[in-house]
């Protein structure tokens, strides 16, 4: 009988992944449409919505052309006609209020098996539809992104060798960014890879400059293709009877949920925690919209804040020194069943990072897994509150302990271990 813990770091070890296409959403994805929209984090009642993800529906509306003005979109947000599911549903990952519309341009990745995931492209750090902003800057850059950079993309990735996504978050890792928060380095080795096979497009210089210009100055650009990466990982890792791996944290700013292998697509979730952030200048905690997005897909992939000592750099914008960042990363391997071997850290001797959390080892432990996150401010389209290191309660993760104990011995059919399916029904909330 094959060990199910074993066979899902198998997987999270074992699995490729290699960027197939830069696209809008709607190409690879029949659960958008119109007013039918993905969001980030477990499932959430249209009346619950926090205000930066209200923001980006409007903003999805106005990018969408269902509404002419914000206030035409604003009526059509208030009298609740549009539909709203969770990105994970459709193998997708949402930054912050994770809004995903038709037209919403994203990168798709895709693992040799053939599971293809997808993020949107990441606007940078000001004004984005990601915080809740919907304003004129905000749309036209949208469109740009969609209509021009997302084609020169698709169209220079074709150009070149095959991009291995795993080995650009080892190598962001090994440059010294932890491919959560920092992508720095991610993005300047994903810049040039990508730039040969710009210049192989049919695009002229000057667009060829502005996307080549936007690439280089936005530090979050990386984000995207580490995180859809993410996704396809733990999708492969997924539906593995009697496995007590995690293969999804997300949350929508009202509840923060995990999913496990063992368990399907069931969520287990805890109200959305805060932690304890590092702010802007003049925001405080009452300005904050609890932890919201899809992005902690990078704890759960063995990265983010499980790699904290590989990037030393990070500390200020979280908040700490590398003596927390050591602390975080020791603790983190005691809730994991395994260690990566492909995504090492040069400050611990190249050690793998903590691979896969463990709910059995949760609940005994009672240590709470750590993310690190940017947090958005309540008021649509003020954008960044600030951002920090949250732990995680321990409540669904034992939850989940118990589930997995309530359910007994894994199924074994005349081929092994019986897969849940990845589509499979979703139980009550713990």
């Amino acid at each position: 009988m094959s060990d199910p813990t074993q066979t899902t770091l198998g997987a999270l070890n074992g699995t490729d992944v290699h960027l197939r296409h830069v696209c809008k959403a709607r190409e690879v994805t029949d659960q958008v449409g119109p007013r039918r929209f993905l969001h980030a984090g477990p499932p959430i009642a249209f009346t619950d919505i926090p205000g930066p993800m209200r923001g980006a529906i409007i903003a999805g509306l106005l990018l969408e052309r269902e509404a002419a003005s914000a206030a035409e979109a604003e009526a059509i947000v208030d009298r609740g006609e549009v539909s709203i599911g969770p990105c994970h549903d459709a193998n997708a990952v949402g930054a912050m209020a994770g809004i995903i519309t038709p037209n919403t341009p994203v990168v798709v990745a895709e693992t040799t098996g053939g599971i293809q995931t997808f993020s949107p492209l990441n606007e940078g750090v000001d004004g984005a539809m990601r915080y809740g902003s919907y304003d004129e800057v905000t749309l036209a850059r949208l469109r740009w992104l969609g209509d021009v950079l997302a084609p020169a993309l698709d169209e220079a990735l074709h150009r070149v060798d095959p991009l291995d996504l795993l080995a650009l978050v080892a190598e962001g890792l090994r440059r010294g960014d932890d491919c959560h928060n920092r992508l720095v380095a991610t993005g300047a080795a994903l810049l040039v890879t990508l730039t040969p096979g710009l210049l192989r497009t049919s695009l002229d210089r000057e667009d060829i400059a502005k996307v080549v210009a936007f690439m280089a100055g936005n530090g979050h650009f990386a984000l995207p293709f580490a995180i859809s990466a993410a996704k396809a990982v733990t999708l492969a890792a997924g539906g593995i009877p009697g496995s007590p791996i995690v293969t999804a944290m997300a949350s929508n700013g009202r509840e923060f949920g995990i999913r496990v292998s063992g368990l399907g697509d069931r969520w287990f979730t805890v109200p959305a925690p805060i932690g304890d952030p590092v702010l802007l200048e003049g925001a405080t905690l009452d300005d904050v919209t609890p932890t919201m997005g899809d992005s902690m897909i990078s704890e759960t992939a063995g990265f983010g804040a499980f790699a904290m000592t590989a990037a030393p750099a990070i500390m200020s914008f979280v908040g700490g020194d590398m003596a927390r960042a050591h602390e975080i990363t020791r603790r983190m391997r005691a809730v994991c069943a395994g260690t990566s071997g492909r995504l090492l850290i040069p400050g611990e001797d190249f050690r793998g990072t903590p691979l896969g959390i463990d709910v059995h080892r949760v609940r005994a432990t009672g240590i709470e897994p750590v993310i690190n996150n940017g947090l958005a401010h309540r008021e649509p389209g003020r954008g960044r509150a600030g951002a920090g290191i949250t732990p995680i309660p321990v409540e669904p993760f034992a939850a989940a302990s118990r589930a997995l104990e309530e359910a007994g011995p894994e199924r074994i059919g005349p081929d092994g271990p019986e897969r849940i399916g990845a589509a499979g029904e979703r139980g009550p909330r713990a």
